[in-house]
């Protein structure tokens, strides 16, 4: 391939058609990191409004290192993924320890949370680092690119590729380009070929075929897991507990619920009052499908709290609670909390 010739191709495009993001246009290490860790797993348009506000709550490093960690999940709820949100609070007050934050994509993977796609991504935008952020994105453009025949498993597959092609007198710029590359126009499915600004250069397309590139894995099957959810109310308050601090949804707050047992098991003496609506959600390698159920407590068990709707509002709780969430609020006489 034209190196050289691509990345002219590729730059132009960009210069022109670049999305207009909120992270876009600042090489501030703070502002470039939030960003691509909120990046992870969740589309642009959504990171877009919670990346201002995240901001607005932690303007710094250092406001974020000092930050309470249920503070910090709570300015998180509705990301997703909230292991995210404890690293990034872990890894900013390592970088306010050490003084500063790293300058290269090697000692940026020390940070916690802080993968080689992240680490590349900062240090090329923030740092002008010759470092290719190889992400399921750029993976797929590149791909395509050079008619990869060998199974894509991870990105990092094509490092050796990536670092061949790379622009640079314009890291940071490449990088992102091939960011929206992969996202609007050589898409997963039904790739736009024909709005591609590099597909002269393009060994999949010429081949005819470039929708079967990559070549993946077959998908790992989710295992489905049926859970109660609870509704327990007990002097008009609902009960709620703190989930473990280590794996699925650590630290942050829940109804009583079980896959296994019974109410009684789970909540001794509450007496149940009534259905509630079933609700479904899929995490990565994992659904939850729920049923609803409104019980009386006769106490307040041990390790779980009372509380009213403001209380409810102020906690972290897991998107895939939401539904429930809702129902509490107004039957606690709160208003449900809209969609950011």
């Amino acid at each position: 391939m034209d190196r050289d010739g691509f990345c002219r191709a590729l730059l132009a495009w960009y210069d022109r058609e670049k999305r207009e993001l909120p992270w876009r246009g600042t090489q501030d290490p703070y502002r470039v990191w939030l960003s691509e860790i909120m990046l992870q797993q969740t589309r642009a348009e959504a990171v877009a409004p919670r990346y201002e506000a995240f901001l607005t709550r932690f303007p710094t490093v250092a406001a974020l290192a000092a930050a309470d960690e249920e503070a910090v999940l709570k300015a998180w709820e509705g990301m997703g993924y909230y292991s995210r949100a404890r690293n990034l609070r872990r890894a900013a007050m390592e970088v306010v320890r050490r003084g500063g934050f790293p300058r290269s994509a090697k000692e940026w993977q020390k940070l916690p949370g802080v993968g080689a796609y992240t680490a590349a991504a900062v240090a090329s935008i923030a740092y002008h680092e010759a470092a290719p952020a190889l992400d399921g994105n750029q993976a797929r453009v590149l791909s395509r690119l050079l008619a990869f025949e060998g199974t894509v498993d991870t990105p990092q597959r094509l490092r050796a590729q990536a670092e061949a092609l790379i622009d640079r007198e314009r890291p940071g710029d490449y990088n992102q380009a091939l960011m929206d590359l992969g996202s609007g126009v050589c898409t997963p499915r039904a790739p736009k070929c024909g709005l591609c600004p590099v597909a002269a250069f393009c060994a999949a397309r010429a081949g005819g075929d470039a929708e079967s590139y990559p070549h993946l894995p077959p998908p790992i099957a989710r295992r489905e897991v049926e859970v109660t959810v609870v509704l327990a109310y007990l002097g008009g308050r609902v009960l709620v507990r703190r989930r473990p601090s280590k794996g699925l949804l650590a630290g942050l707050w829940e109804f009583p619920n079980f896959s296994e047992g019974t109410l009684e098991d789970t909540l001794p003496g509450a007496r149940a009052t009534g259905e509630l609506a079933r609700s479904r959600h899929v995490f990565t390698h994992l659904v939850w499908n729920m049923r609803g159920l409104r019980a009386e407590a006769e106490a307040l068990p041990e390790g779980m709290r009372a509380v009213d709707a403001d209380e409810l509002r102020a906690l972290p709780f897991p998107t895939a609670l939401r539904v429930y969430r809702q129902i509490a609020m107004r039957e606690l006489g709160g208003e449900a909390e809209k969609d950011v």
